[in-house]
């Protein structure tokens, strides 16, 4: 069947979504790092006109989909209205109707569909097997022929309605929604038009459904597709999308985003060309190769330790006010960072800054470790092309296919350094790197950490390779070797694990904050041993 169009509903808030659904539509979400909407496009034909609803969010929708499906054919349409009474799901479909007069499917967007998609040859109805009647629009079946559609009532129905539906009869599905647009539970449903359809004969078709509007079952169908790291690093800010071949991102704050462009041009040749920059999303061509986490040997750290120090750390001329800005800026990134961030994980956890005994060594007070740093030896940088978030999770390495050399690209670089885009400091870079061959951050991922408190006593454990300890031993080893600072790095990585610890879920950011703070004791010792052995 040829002569038909597609109609999907994204315009609703998603109330029951949280802070996940703060920036972005609930079409835009991703499900295994895919948008969910995109499942839905890729069901039809290329050549199929999809008319979009957008309401709620409605510029991350449709520069989400300009990125991700530049060629599909693609209609917007917004819904005036998408909170309060008298909206829902076939208020929605009610501002399309001028769109689509010919049969049509109809989908929403907070629902994905495993089987193949019917076309609206005849008028069918998506249904899967359900005990919860309440909460969803639910059928009764005979003869494979829905004969009754009741509305989020308790009842003995066994099939929910999954929100997909094919419609052929479109002039007795129109004339239904148009003269019954009685509220159930608020808002103005689709079935007050699929009733009518009944007459003409309304088909069951059966399908494996998984939702995606609400919090709970969002995170199960995560865990379906990609089966879900064992910890959750995901923040509701920032997204990645991997869609035919492309590398989407997005950020909430669209100046992040602006920065992070501006920056690729920094870093070319390092980092893959920005292609397509759109409001708070921007894209680039996948590139093939794997991360550097996944085949580390000494070999391939030592390769890229000297890429790195050669592509990357190359140094950037700076005037004189050029300069007096850069040290200012890195005293806002180093210390006034660190204590607005301490002050997040105190008003989010409730720690009191206490002596602590940390993995068997007691640990003065944070703020009294912070005063015994020599800020001026910290904050005098090395301005030089940066990354920002240099470590093993970021390095995707290939092969020249030619000389079956290794090459590396750098993906998620930071978009500035205390404001600056141009330059940031060389220990920056080098202490996150060390920070990820300390820690490993993809094995945290799976969960490979254990924490446990009591009073003022801590426990921390975590699961290192053999492979991250021989990076580690050929990093240190670089490190002397070209006259860097290995207790600057140290202590700059401590206060980088303190940064990072607002950022993340318990119990990794309780993790994090006696790393580094215990990481800082240490390293504040060690350079104290080494300045009185000097004298």
């Amino acid at each position: 069947m040829k002569d038909y169009k597609v109609c999907i509903l994204a315009g609703g808030v998603a109330s029951q979504m949280g802070d996940l659904t703060k920036h972005v539509n609930v079409a835009v979400l991703p499900v295994n790092f895919k948008a969910s909407i995109s499942y839905i496009i890729e069901k039809f034909p290329e050549d199929v006109e999809i008319v979009i609803a957008v309401g709620h969010k409605k510029e991350t929708v449709i520069d989400y989909l300009t990125l991700a499906h530049p060629n599909r054919n693609l209609k917007f349409v917004e819904v005036d209205k998408y909170m309060g009474p008298g909206t829902g799901p076939g208020y929605g479909l009610l501002c399309c109707k001028e769109h689509l007069q010919c049969p049509f499917v109809f989908a929403v967007s907070d629902t994905i569909i495993l089987e193949e998609i019917p076309p609206p040859e005849e008028n069918w109805f998506g249904v899967a097997p359900t005990k919860e009647t309440e909460k969803y629009c639910t059928v009764k079946i005979k003869n494979n022929l829905v004969y009754q559609i009741d509305d989020k009532i308790k009842c003995d129905n066994k099939y929910l309605f999954v929100g997909w539906a094919g419609v052929k009869d479109y002039e007795h599905f129109w004339d239904a929604l148009e003269n019954n647009r009685e509220p159930i539970k608020g808002e103005i449903q689709v079935s007050n038009g699929f009733k009518r359809l009944i007459e003409k004969r309304l088909v069951p078709v059966g399908f494996t459904w998984f939702d995606t509007g609400k919090i709970d079952s969002y995170k199960e169908t995560n865990h379906n597709f990609s089966g879900v790291q064992a910890f959750d690093f995901s923040k509701s800010d920032e997204f990645i999308y991997f869609v035919d071949g492309k590398v989407i991102k997005f950020f909430a704050d669209s100046n992040i985003t602006k920065k992070r462009v501006e920056r690729a041009k920094h870093l070319s040749g390092l980092v893959p060309e920005i292609e397509r920059h759109i409001g708070n999303f921007y894209s680039y061509k996948k590139r093939d190769g794997q991360i550097l986490y996944s085949i580390l040997n000494s070999q391939i750290v030592n390769d890229f330790l000297q890429w790195a120090k050669r592509d990357l750390c190359k140094k950037v001329n700076l005037t004189e006010s050029e300069l007096f800005e850069f040290k200012e800026a890195t005293q806002k990134f180093y210390y006034d960072k660190t204590t607005k961030r301490l002050e997040e994980f105190y008003n989010k956890t409730q720690i009191t800054d206490d002596i602590n005994n940390i993995n068997g060594v007691q640990v003065p007070p944070l703020k009294d470790l912070l005063k015994k740093i020599d800020w001026n030896y910290i904050c005098n940088p090395v301005p030089v092309k940066f990354h920002g978030d240099l470590q093993f999770d970021n390095i995707l390495v290939n092969r020249d296919e030619k000389s079956h050399l290794t090459k590396f690209v750098l993906l998620d670089w930071r978009q500035d350094f205390g404001g600056l885009i141009n330059a940031g400091d060389l220990y920056y870079d080098l202490a996150k790197l060390y920070g990820g061959m300390i820690i490993s951050y993809q094995l945290i991922k799976k969960g490979d950490f254990s924490f446990d408190m009591s009073g003022s006593s801590i426990h921390y454990n975590y699961i290192i390779r053999n492979d991250l300890i021989e990076a580690k031993e050929e990093y240190e080893s670089f490190i002397k070797k070209n006259n860097f600072d290995l207790d600057k790095i140290k202590i700059i990585t401590s206060l980088i694990f303190l940064n990072m610890s607002p950022l993340h879920k318990e119990p990794f950011d309780l993790m994090l904050y006696y790393l580094g703070k215990s990481m800082l004791y240490k390293s504040l010792q060690n350079l104290e041993n080494t300045s009185n052995s000097k004298k």
